[in-house]
């Protein structure tokens, strides 16, 4: 199975360099390897010292790189979408729209980018697919609009509605209104599929993220909340890469007290992600630029694992006594952000500007919400058996 490693973090950290250096590192180690550049910019170009385009094409032997047209990827789906509309748009006195008016909404690119990264890993040619994603507060976004969009398709015509379609006549008929049209369906099953397709592809063991920071207090504040979405929606960090590290050593006072300030980041990050490798590239003499010298850069964080099992969700449930406990690690997390609410067979999760919808394991279905504390970076909410739905053994 390919490996998908996401690369992103703060603005400014190196994200472009640090995976240019990571596809690089892997090709020359034998592993065919793709570096796929989503983050809408041309950074790409300018690292690797070549004209990057949406065909893909060798730089060296084993890495191919790759641009995501954006543009050409929305004006292809929206074209197909108006061509289902076709009659309807007549009757309404409505204009299809000509490829030149299409504009491609803002964040759009972002989502667009992980269709392209599905079609690199159906392809099968890769081993390696290296993802230069925007920065964090951009990427985790984009990331979950897969999972969220599955949910509101499935609300809005779920299987059991597009299997009525064969009585669209008798129905429309006895409600006295029309029914959708075919296409309405199939269009659904169609994103519905792709959906999930995205779905699987993000939250797969064999998909992890390389988190790029630069020290400094407020980066590292960025970093927490970027740890923080990440870990709610389930992304396993591969590591953390602290980029521009000054020597301790150096006689200039100004270059120590920036090394200190990078050694208090470094401390805190271990502290906040105490399982997760963390590596440093020190601050360099000149922009790496050119594959030669981005190997060079390479030499100091690790090569990319093979990736791992990973829990549903990111959660575990333990019993604690009559309680059931779900665990939900979310580092990073101020306990002012976080709000959490039950709805149904679902947790509400939300942090900041983020929210997720979990849905419960059978058993914690039948269960009532005792209380929920955030600790080390921990979600523990507590269950208790409901009386009134809970099978209880005779004594």
């Amino acid at each position: 199975m390919t490996r998908v490693l996401l690369v992103t973090g703060l603005p400014g950290a190196g994200r472009t360099t640090v995976a240019a250096a990571t596809a690089v590192a892997a090709a020359r180690a034998g592993r065919r390897t793709l570096l796929l550049a989503a983050d809408g910019t041309r950074d790409v170009d300018t690292v690797l010292d070549v004209a990057v385009g949406a065909d893909p094409f060798d730089v060296l032997p084993g890495l191919t790189v790759q641009r995501v047209a954006v543009r050409a990827e929305f004006e292809r789906e929206f074209l197909l979408v108006q061509g289902q509309l076709g009659a309807a748009l007549g009757v309404v006195g409505v204009e299809p729209l000509d490829p030149e008016e299409i504009t491609v909404p803002p964040g759009a690119g972002d989502v667009l980018a992980l269709r392209v990264l599905a079609r690199a890993v159906d392809s099968r040619r890769y081993e390696l697919i290296v993802v230069d994603l925007p920065a964090a507060e951009r990427a985790v976004p984009a990331l979950a609009v897969p999972e969220g969009l599955a949910r509101y398709v499935d609300r809005l015509l779920p299987v059991e509605r597009q299997a009525a379609r064969a009585l669209r006549p008798v129905l429309a008929a006895v409600a006295g209104v029309p029914m959708p049209d075919d296409w309405v369906y199939d269009t659904a099953r169609r994103v519905a599929a792709e959906l999930e397709v995205l779905r699987a592809l993000v939250a797969a063991p064999t998909t992890t993220v390389r988190l790029v920071v630069r020290p400094g207090t407020v980066a590292l504040a960025a970093a927490r909340r970027a740890a923080s979405a990440l870990a709610l929606y389930g992304h396993r960090i591969e590591d953390v890469i602290v980029n521009g590290v000054g020597a301790a050593d150096s006689p200039d006072p100004a270059v120590r007290a920036r090394a200190e300030v990078a050694r208090e980041t470094v401390d805190a990050l271990c502290a906040l992600l105490p399982r997760v490798p963390l590596a440093q590239i020190p601050v360099l003499p000149a922009e790496p630029l050119g594959t030669g010298e981005l190997a060079d850069v390479a030499a100091h964080f690790g090569p990319v694992g093979p990736g791992g099992a990973a829990d549903d969700d990111g959660h575990t449930i333990e019993r604690d006594g009559e309680r059931l406990l779900l665990l939900l690690p979310l580092p990073g997390t101020d306990r002012d952000d976080l709000d959490l609410l039950r709805r149904g067979d679902e947790l509400v999760i939300t942090i900041g500007p983020h929210r997720r919808l979990i849905r419960l394991p059978s058993a914690l279905r039948r269960c009532l919400i005792e209380g929920a504390g955030l600790r080390d970076g921990v979600l523990r909410v507590r269950f208790v058996p409901d009386p009134a739905v809970w099978m209880r053994s005779t004594p």
